[in-house]
């Protein structure tokens, strides 16, 4: 019986320390994440969320989903969105890096020490900000936009309520005052 010579068996040892000899296992399929396609429109008809949490309904298009995340806070998603973030924590593989829209609604813990302005300016950072006062359906604060465009945002109090209300729009894009305001109008404190 031929032997190896004693520098390959070393060889053999170290490759199999390193795992560049493997014994081949079974693959694991993954499903894989993506949004390709057409994404469809809102519905024409909308439904209405109570968020007894954060002291307000939303009405929302009733094609639309809403999804609660650990800290408190509700994002409103388009379906093909919502499937994608679903596919993503059920183990699957996202297919690109791209991030999504989303609609956010947050309570935050309101500072005795600081004006409902002054709040909304400390939240965004303080500088390069645009501020409009804000109000409608029993909601009022203030609108402050990013001059840089990707963040704009709602902060205001909510009748009857402790804590502030932020309402934002959320995106890997530009987003702008619009975005904010058309969810706004569709929010009501509960009663």
């Amino acid at each position: 019986m031929d032997r190896l010579p004693r520098s390959s068996f070393r060889w053999i040892a170290i490759a199999l320390l390193l795992g560049a000899i493997t014994p081949s296992l079974p693959a694991q399929s993954q499903e894989v994440c993506d949004r390709v396609g057409d994404y469809e429109p809102p519905a024409d008809t909308m439904r209405t969320i109570e968020l007894p949490d954060l002291g307000v309904s939303v009405s929302i298009p009733a094609n639309y989903r809403a999804m609660k995340l650990q800290d408190g806070s509700v994002q409103i998603l388009h379906p093909k969105d919502f499937e994608w973030i679903e596919c993503g924590v059920g183990g699957g593989v996202s297919s690109g890096g791209s991030g999504y829209y989303f609609d956010g609604l947050q309570a935050i813990s309101s500072d005795p020490t600081m004006s409902l302005r002054e709040q909304a300016i400390q939240i965004m950072g303080g500088r390069n900000l645009e501020i409009m006062p804000y109000e409608q359906n029993g909601l009022e604060g203030y609108i402050v936009r990013s001059t840089y465009g990707y963040n704009v945002f709602f902060l205001g109090t909510v009748p009857g309520s402790e804590h502030l209300i932020q309402v934002s729009a959320g995106c890997d894009c530009e987003v702008d005052v619009e975005d904010v305001t058309e969810i706004l109008v569709h929010v009501s404190p509960l009663p």
